[in-house]
């Protein structure tokens, strides 16, 4: 049986650092992740339709290694998404709350939700199984029974007819071409709470802003803070706090913004 090390190693590359858990997630760079990073760019090139969360290889990476850019951005968001799921949770009844962590990918903020409420229930979808594979092995290695990891895409969960206390739904909506559809759909998924965060544009701060695919891209979509707070608002949720942060690996202004919005069922 492989050690816990070995596990974790052969999973790479790891979209969270998982450290304050006690679980080693993040490496010193070797050839085959860095060759593993190139091929996963030549893939995206080749398949819009591939959306493994992952650092796109670079040659000044290559020369001069560096954090990845999402491992290097995972301050600025987790200090905010803590908060937010902190309020909502204690504002949720003793008895176990039915969490779920949409766009989950390695498993992180299911895991801390895990930690911040030992008996909730919580089930965490992304659509990339390779992902799903590492959170459910990060929740194995950390003794998180009350996890579960689906591979499955956020939309079917919108139709599924199911709702839950608490939605956290981050690193995801600007993968989408159609956000604001979906924060709608959201809805009636989130009984008493939603968690939101995304990247936003800090080129413009225009509440109409919105293009599709993203500028460089294939897919996904590009809007700004004061827009996602208007579809929240315009879908129903009354917003309880909101925050606008950069994220600091990021070098393009289209793609520094990261927007944070805590909401409760109207």
């Amino acid at each position: 049986m492989p050690s816990p090390d070995a596990e974790v190693r052969a999973l790479q590359p790891w979209y969270h650092d998982f450290s304050r858990f006690g679980l080693q997630t993040q490496f010193p760079p070797r050839r085959a992740d860095q060759l593993r990073a190139l091929f996963n760019t030549l893939r995206r090139r080749l398949d819009p339709s591939y959306v493994e969360k992952g650092e796109r290889f670079s040659l000044r990476r290559f020369l001069k290694p560096a954090p990845p850019a999402h491992v290097a951005n995972q301050g600025a968001k987790e200090q905010v998404i803590e908060a937010y799921l902190q309020r909502c949770l204690a504002d949720l009844p003793s008895a176990a709350p039915e969490c779920l962590d949409l766009f989950c990918a390695d498993g992180y903020y299911a895991c801390l939700l895990a930690t911040l409420r030992p008996n909730a229930h919580i089930t965490g979808v992304d659509l990339d199984p390779q992902e799903i594979r590492r959170a459910q092995t990060a929740a194995r290695l950390l003794k998180l029974p009350a996890l579960r990891f689906e591979v499955g895409d956020v939309w079917d969960v919108t139709r599924a007819g199911r709702a839950y206390d608490l939605v956290l739904c981050t690193g995801g909506l600007y993968h989408l071409a159609q956000p604001a559809e979906f924060v709608r759909a959201l809805r009636p998924v989130a009984r008493r709470f939603l968690v939101v965060q995304s990247v936003v544009t800090l080129e413009t701060d225009d509440p109409n802003y919105f293009v599709t695919p993203a500028p460089g891209w294939k897919h996904g979509s590009r809007f700004t803070h004061a827009a996602l707070g208007r579809w929240l608002t315009e879908a129903g949720w009354r917003i309880l706090d909101s925050a606008l942060r950069e994220l600091p690996a990021n070098p393009r202004r289209c793609d520094r913004g990261s927007s944070f919005y805590c909401c409760a069922a109207g």
